[in-house]
């Protein structure tokens, strides 16, 4: 066990830690406490409560600034090393040694490092520590150990780049170990300097296989550190022996992206010349060298090689190109976009998108309009990601009847995509364009750009005679722009403003859904209205537009049209919508909302508007909802929707009517074909009994 230290060293420790530092500053390190929890921690092990530890590590950080109370507390720590303490409780030690450690630790770790038991924790320390006689310490213990060990000291030589150690592992490239071996390579690599960098190149000629492979990286890290430190002359010579043919191709791929940046000035010029190669996998490592390579020679002369280029080549530098957003290499990719192939052509209306100014915009719509698949989605993004202060205003302008009614579209279509909100006159006119498509993407457009103030003019344009399709996107347009009126009760003004002058009924069926979908309550005496309609059309259009009413107000109208109605569409679309709504309240009784669903069961026999009814039941949690389901789940028409109701009802009643809840699972056990329905009702089963 840990042992306390004698009244000498608690006095002398006293005394240090009084004054911390000059000023006569007073320290906070309490030496008894930290003896204290250091013997509560000499028994620890893996798994127990850390709070003590954690209590040792405040009070290491508490004494960061207090060098005199470091050096007390490495002592303790050195002391409770020696002692038979744990090895989870050693380990912990070495760690926080690791961040406050000094040379004073060596003599107590190096004899650690030979040992199985303690060589990783001696050597988690030693790593973090400052000093020479650390290194010595770690090259002393080398030729002392094998296996595991060896290579865990060979690795803590590396990572503090020992140079003195560069001769001993030089010597042990050739180990019989391989993974000595392996870890002598890596730690040259780390080393670097000019011994291990010739090393390497020794060894470069003399291993084969896996080996030579690490040998090769590690070479590779020599040169990356000698260009990290300025000396790009030494770096390019190992750069060029890597790159030469014959060497493993990632080591080249490495090394070429080395020569580029060893030597910056020539970096156009080596990037070239791997274009004009046939070497095809080195042509893409070159290109995606293009991105690091600053200023416009670069992009110039690589854009000049565009054309002489195989196709993937090609891809690959347009999108370097794009990434790069130089205006130099404009013109490239717009003379690409006439290329033979087909994947050129959509990578170069791509990379417009980044590379184009206003001047691209008309090749942009016309290809949106004229090409077909990937060239056109990537033509239509390119057009709705093209930035410039002028680009809105041109493709405003371009916006006429001279322009052929496809690129019209287009162009019309991206003022939406852009969200160029001062284009709103502009599309009001295109409404009324002599291409239905341009008025579908008009309306479609104004949906996104249009606010309440365009709401008027908007409803005006529903007065107009439309094709279906356009009038049906009308619609959602004053519904969408309706919508974005704080006040619900002004959203169905400008509709009905205009509502009693519609004299076309094709136009007032238009005005009357519209309000439906909006769902402004002070629109439903209009509608109520509309019901007594003579014209059926009228009348259809008005019991839709309350059955898509959006809350449940309507709810009375649409159960009376239900009961009443002579018409059985209008009766079917009533109850669809009155079930609909008696799920939208959630503060309503179970035993009222259980009744209003047997009420619409009672009054239709259409099969779509009672499974509509059964899942509904479905989200009431209450018995009596379950026996509803249960009723019918002999109903071969309804036998799906009545056992997923029971099922998810049951998860509800289950605890309190277990035994009812069992019969109605085992119930719909007995006839269900659905897999997914059988396991949750089998693990419902299992949870109740």
């Amino acid at each position: 066990m840990y042992n306390k230290p004698k009244l000498a060293a608690v006095l002398s420790v006293f005394i240090l830690s009084t004054f911390c530092l000059p000023g006569a500053v007073k320290a906070g390190l309490d030496s008894q406490v930290l003896e204290e929890k250091l013997a509560k921690i000499a028994a620890y092990d893996y798994g127990q409560s850390r709070e003590t530890l954690t209590e040792i590590t405040d009070i290491v950080r508490a004494a960061y600034n207090c060098p005199q109370d470091l050096k007390v507390i490495e002592k303790h720590f050195l002391e409770f090393l020696g002692s038979d303490a744990t090895p989870a409780s050693k380990q912990f030690i070495c760690r926080e040694l690791s961040v406050i450690g000094t040379e004073e630790a060596v003599p107590t770790l190096a004899p650690m490092l030979t040992d199985t038991a303690t060589s990783d924790m001696a050597r988690y320390a030693l790593e973090r520590i400052p000093g020479s006689a650390v290194d010595q310490a770690l090259r002393d213990a080398l030729p002392k150990t094998t296996g595991k060990i060896k290579v865990g000291i060979i690795a803590s030589l590396g990572v503090r780049r020992d140079c003195k150690s560069v001769p001993a592992l030089r010597d042990l490239i050739g180990d019989s170990d391989a993974a000595v071996a392996a870890a002598a390579v890596s730690a040259l690599g780390q080393i670097a300097d000019s011994q291990a960098t010739e090393a390497l190149a020794e060894a470069k000629e003399k291993t084969s296989g896996k080996l030579q492979q690490l040998v090769l990286d590690a070479y590779l890290k020599c040169a990356d550190k000698l260009v990290g430190a300025g000396q790009g002359t030494q770096a390019l010579t190992i750069y060029e022996q890597l790159y030469a043919k014959g060497e493993p191709e990632p080591i080249r791929f490495a090394a070429l992206r080395g020569i580029v940046m060893a030597r910056p000035e020539k970096a156009t010029e080596t990037i070239i010349d791997v274009l004009r190669s046939k070497d095809e996998a080195m042509k893409a490592v070159a290109i995606g060298l293009i991105k690091e390579v600053p200023g416009e020679k670069i992009i110039k002369y690589t854009a000049a090689e565009l054309p002489r280029l195989s196709a993937i080549s090609q891809i690959q530098l347009l999108s370097a190109l794009s990434d790069r957003g130089d205006p130099n290499a404009l013109f490239a990719a717009v003379k690409a976009t006439d290329g033979p192939n087909v994947d050129v052509r959509a990578a170069a209306f791509k990379a417009l998108g980044s590379l184009g100014d206003a001047s691209t915009v008309d090749l942009l719509a016309l290809a949106a309009a004229k090409k077909k698949g990937a060239e056109q989605e990537a033509a239509r993004e390119s057009l709705y990601r093209l930035r410039g202060p002028k680009i809105d205003d041109v493709i405003l302008s371009r916006i006429s009847e001279d322009v052929p009614k496809k690129v019209r579209a287009e162009l019309v279509r991206s003022i939406g995509q852009r969200y160029v909100q001062k284009g709103v006159k502009t599309l009001l006119g295109t409404t009324k364009d002599s291409d239905p498509n341009v008025q579908f993407e008009s309306y479609k457009a104004l949906r996104i750009i249009a606010d309440e103030k365009y709401l008027p003019e908007l409803v005006d344009l529903l007065m107009r005679r439309l094709g279906e399709t356009v009038r049906g996107e009308a619609e959602n347009t004053v519904v969408a722009v309706a919508h974005k009126i704080a006040e619900e009760n002004r959203r169905a003004s400008a509709v009905l403003a205009v509502l009693p002058s519609a004299k076309l009924v094709p136009i007032k069926c238009s005005l009357l859904s519209v309000l439906g979908k909006i769902g402004d309550n002070s629109a439903l005496p209009v509608l109520r209205t509309a019901l007594e309609e003579k014209d059926i059309k009228v009348k259809d259009a008005a019991v839709r537009a309350l059955s898509d009413w959006p809350n449940a107000e309507p709810m009375a109208d649409l159960l009376k049209i239900a009961r009443s109605s002579g018409d059985e569409k209008h009766r079917i679309l009533a109850l669809r919508g009155y079930v609909r709504m008696i799920g939208l309240s959630k503060d309503r009784p179970a035993t009222e909302t259980i009744e209003m669903y047997k009420q619409a069961m009672d009054l239709t026999a259409n099969e779509e508007v009672r499974k509509q009814v059964l899942s509904g039941l479905a989200n009431v949690k209450d018995f009596t909802a379950l026996q509803m389901a249960v009723a019918y789940l002999e109903d071969k028409a309804l036998q799906q929707e009545a056992e997923a109701a029971v099922v998810k009802i049951a998860e509800a009643t289950q605890k309190d009517h277990p035994e009812e809840t069992k019969a109605a699972i085992e119930k719909v056990l007995k006839t269900t074909e659905n897999k997914s329905l059988r396991e949750q009702a089998e693990k419902l089963l299992k949870e109740i009994k």
